[in-house]
């Protein structure tokens, strides 16, 4: 911020600005993506209902429902692509950044709780930011599919199993 009120770029990309912008997208973890599925994808009824509970705080960036809930903490099923997330979004986010696709953040901005894309565009000042915003949506949502269609059937198994 210093830098640029003397007159010169925004080279600081790793800021908790840059994380608010498009990392926390859902929640730590990038889970916005899961909790969508889990809304519309689910067969298995246990995960429709964490969906219709975890969506509405989700868009607002709060996961805790979701990963406690879900669960993705200690579930190998949704633990791992959230990790995968952590690598994949922050390095699509440094490459747009470090290539000037997208404004480096030069204003704090720490209204984590504000939903995407607003936030994208809200902390950059860069239209092209909600661009990016639906790029790392569309990501996540990939990475996490394979992952949560194995959960869904294996909850799904343990339905029809206790049912019959």
């Amino acid at each position: 911020m210093q830098a640029v009120s003397n007159g010169q770029e925004a080279t600081n990309i790793a800021t908790q600005e840059t994380l608010y912008a498009f990392s926390s997208m859902g929640g730590v973890g990038t889970t916005l993506a899961l909790a969508v599925m889990m809304l519309i994808l689910s067969k298995s009824a246990q995960l429709k209902a964490i969906g219709k509970a975890v969506f509405v705080p989700s868009i607002f960036n709060i996961n805790e429902p979701l990963m406690f809930g879900a669960p993705v903490a200690f579930n190998p099923y949704l633990m791992i692509p959230m990790w995968i997330n952590a690598i994949v979004v922050p390095s699509i986010v440094y490459f747009v950044m470090s290539f000037g696709i997208v404004s480096i953040p030069t204003k704090s901005f720490l209204l984590w709780y504000v939903p995407y894309p607003l936030t994208s565009y809200l902390t950059t000042q860069d239209w092209r930011a909600i661009i990016i915003a639906i790029i790392i949506f569309v990501v996540t949502w990939l990475i996490f599919l394979p992952f949560f269609k194995a959960y869904d059937n294996s909850l799904l198994k343990e339905e029809i199993a206790e049912q019959g």
